[in-house]
């Protein structure tokens, strides 16, 4: 909406469905922790607050280095500032509503915006969103802008309940079979064929990495995880690899996973959320390999440079 190029904005899209999960309130990190007593949510997020600030770099820097027709031609900031502040003032009062729901627990309830609170505020919160757009939309304010499907309040909250109903019955269709592929990996024994211990952290590392990356792209998070918990968290632990450092792997090969074939979660949750139509048209688009899957592609060029990173920077500094 804002003018970039469709590949970039579908790219863009599927990697912030990755690039959260490291963040507070991921109930994956909740899950994480609970599942091994070796780590902490404070632990898993404090750190996953640098981890998210790298991979949002890393996707920047690709997205601004990759398939550029051109040499940088950056607009004097006297021009660029306003035009910024123009384009984001349409998300302001939707910050607002976000930060008056959560004002609102805090003081008047007592309940703080964490992990543990979340799945209680986010309904409301999505609440009060559908409640200001009814009111803006009706006011005729929302109109200008394009939005014209307006179908009204009691017709929102009643399609998004049926949508999220037939959702929430596939999202446990997947649990359900994440679990079972799980229990099936962990009674084949396959896991038994590897070293319960490497000599070197390093070797350690790489097996790890590419077991992970593989369950990433064939299994939901949380099936994933209770595999990882019940099989491969103990040899790393034994290889001398740090836990914190373990799961923070674990988290990032889990998101290149998701953006990756044949499953690639997130493209799909992408597809679902952007539409049919603008995903067709960016398949329609024509050029090199790259520029026609750039949309794929560009991910996993940022997500794969940033596990490299995660997985073998720290070993440096704590690995003998």
């Amino acid at each position: 909406a804002a003018g970039a190029r469709r590949h970039l904005a579908l790219a863009a899209t599927a990697m912030s469905g990755s690039l959260g999960v490291v963040l507070r309130p991921c109930l994956l990190v909740v899950v994480i922790a609970y599942l091994n007593r070796e780590v902490t949510t404070d632990e898993l997020f404090g750190w996953g607050i640098w981890v998210f600030v790298l991979t949002a770099t890393m996707f920047a820097m690709v997205a601004l280095t990759v398939n550029r027709q051109s040499q940088f031609d950056l607009a004097p900031a006297a021009d660029a500032f306003p035009a910024s502040i123009q384009a984001l003032r349409p998300l302001i009062p939707y910050v607002i509503v976000i930060a008056a729901v959560v004002l609102f627990y805090r003081f008047a309830l007592d309940v703080k915006m964490d992990e543990f609170s979340a799945p209680r505020l986010l309904p409301v919160i999505m609440l009060a969103i559908l409640v200001y757009e009814h009111i803006s939309l009706k006011n005729g304010r929302g109109r200008a802008s394009g939005e014209i499907n307006h179908q009204g309040l009691e017709r929102s909250v009643r399609g998004a309940t049926n949508d999220t109903t037939a959702e929430i019955g596939a999202l446990l269709l997947l649990l359900g079979l994440s679990v079972s592929i799980g229990g099936v990996i962990e009674r084949s024994h396959i896991m038994e064929t590897f070293p319960q211990a490497f000599d070197s952290p390093w070797s350690a590392m790489l097996l790890m990495v590419v077991i992970l990356v593989i369950l990433g792209m064939i299994m939901d998070a949380f099936g994933a995880v209770i595999l990882v918990t019940a099989t491969v968290a103990t040899i790393a632990y034994s290889s001398g690899i740090h836990p914190v450092h373990f799961w923070m792997v674990t988290l990032v090969a889990f998101e290149l996973g998701y953006l990756s074939p044949p499953v690639a979660l997130n493209h799909l949750l992408t597809r679902q959320v952007v539409g049919e139509a603008e995903v067709l048209a960016a398949q329609q688009e024509g050029g090199t390999f790259y520029q026609r899957h750039e949309r794929i592609i560009m991910p996993l060029i940022a997500m794969g440079i940033s596990l490299v990173l995660v997985a073998f920077v720290p070993l440096l500094f704590y690995a003998n």
